[in-house]
């Protein structure tokens, strides 16, 4: 009687040891990211680029170089933290300064400056939103890890915050909005040297997954299991096509901390991707402003404009009901916004496209058409002069106000708008306008910020 029971005592313990070890192991992977659809309902989003600007991507891409040794936040909902500071704003740094190695895995940073402010309780146990993650590091920056320690208990100081601010980023915006090209959009991202942080919805599978996460045919649906991870690379070629994965579970998940996901599987289970951009350093004393615009009437024809020492007068006049194509370019990263007036000097907004658009353009060559490639602008039944205003700019402008300020200016639409830009307009010494097929500028910014192209054109009935 005594043996029975000693070997069911035996069988229990087995038992417990092993639910108890399977309950470790469930858990020891925290996630923690929030994909209600409302957190992203007003998240920033990129500008459309033109469908050539996708064209000769290459093949394959990988910022792998850059990145840390992956890290592990335990089982805790802290991966919003670890995505964006731990593993993007290390590699935005790394490629900033040229690392490599181990002196990059000492100048990681902190998961828990970005996690700690955000978090909807004391400790770590909550998910957040990847947004709110995302704007501690543009309004705040982030602290390096050996100054902040991956700690749920402490609490980020006034000095803490201070020391962040020259770790800010300059933008972030979602690149996979409503219709979309998910894939394309984040190779692009990846091509031009942007880390993505991604919002993915993982089925259990994902646990276990080894250099690729081959997901179960039973894991195709909504999970409401969210977490936070950066896209460091693509291939092509790899696996059909796919994507590399840095997680926040330590080195012995996936391979080495990392995974591959194909294309198919990555735009299903991703949800959100946003890009992370770095601010650019500029050289004042060259030419660190350029673009183009180009306006072509809907029969394909050029509408040729002549600059007259100010700004640009089409040579000849435009009647109402005028189609036109607008190709807006810049050749280095720089905010750029365009408006539109008349006589009546009541101003109208024709990019960014509306609240949520980031006005960035961070690649060196980017091409948007206004409206979009298949719709034309049109000449309204406004007769006299209109205008189209282009700011090119190294620093994001409240257009809103300017806007304002020219509707309630005095004097013409140039003296208005070089009166409100005032001391963050280029010299006129430093831009080189033209016209050669296109409406050109290149500039040197020096101290100021802003270059603007005005284009007048003579309406007719």
């Amino acid at each position: 009687m005594r043996s029975f029971y000693g070997l069911k005592g035996i069988l229990f313990l087995t038992f417990f040891i092993v639910f108890c070890s399977l309950s470790v192991f469930a858990q020891e992977f925290g996630m923690g990211l929030l994909l209600d659809d409302s957190l992203y309902a007003n998240s920033p989003t990129a500008a459309p680029l033109m469908r050539g600007d996708y064209i000769d991507l290459p093949a394959a891409s990988s910022l792998k170089s850059f990145t840390p040794v992956p890290g592990y936040q335990g089982p805790y909902g802290t991966c919003a933290g670890w995505s964006t500071g731990y593993a993007a704003r290390t590699i935005l740094e790394a490629m900033r300064n040229s690392w490599g190695g181990s002196i990059i895995d000492s100048n990681t940073f902190s998961p828990s400056f970005i996690y700690n402010q955000i978090r909807i309780s004391k400790d770590c146990s909550n998910g957040t939103s990847l947004i709110n993650a995302l704007e501690v590091l543009k309004s705040q920056g982030g602290l390096k890890l050996k100054d902040f320690a991956y700690d749920c208990d402490r609490e980020v100081t006034t000095l803490d915050k201070d020391k962040a601010k020259e770790y800010r980023i300059i933008e972030f915006r979602d690149v996979t909005p409503k219709d979309a090209n998910k894939i394309l959009n984040v190779k692009k991202s990846l091509a031009e040297g942007r880390p993505v942080v991604i919002a993915l919805d993982v089925p259990i599978s994902f646990n276990t997954a080894k250099e690729l996460w081959i997901p179960l045919e039973s894991d195709y649906k909504n999970w409401s299991r969210g977490h936070a991870i950066t896209v460091i690379g693509y291939d092509d070629k790899k696996f059909g096509g796919a994507f590399e994965l840095m997680n926040s579970w330590g080195k012995k998940w996936g391979k080495d901390g990392y995974v591959w996901v194909t294309y198919s599987d990555f735009d299903f289970f991703c949800k959100y991707a946003f890009e992370i951009i770095d601010k650019t350093v500029y050289d004042p004393d060259k030419f660190n402003l350029s673009g183009t615009l180009q306006f072509r009437e809907s029969d394909g024809n050029d509408m040729p404009a002549t600059f007259n020492g100010e700004y640009f007068v089409m040579d000849k006049s435009y009647s109402s009901g005028t189609l036109f194509e607008l190709i807006i370019s810049n050749n280095e990263p720089a905010y750029v916004y365009a408006i539109s007036s008349d006589l009546t000097y009541k101003t109208y907004k024709i990019f960014p496209f509306n609240e949520r658009m980031v006005a960035y353009l961070p690649y060196k060559q980017n091409n948007v058409a206004i409206p979009d490639e298949e719709s034309y602008n049109m000449l309204d039944e406004t007769t006299g002069t209109s205008y189209y205003c282009f700011l090119y700019s190294k620093e994001n402008l409240d257009i809103d106000d300017i806007m304002n300020k020219i509707e309630n200016s005095k004097g013409n639409f140039w003296e208005r708008l070089n009166k409100i830009l005032d001391e963050k307009r280029i010299g006129k010494e430093n831009i080189n306008y033209s016209y050669e097929g296109k409406i050109s500028f290149k500039a040197k910014s020096q101290d100021r910020s802003v270059v603007p192209v005005l284009v007048e054109i003579n309406h007719t009935n």
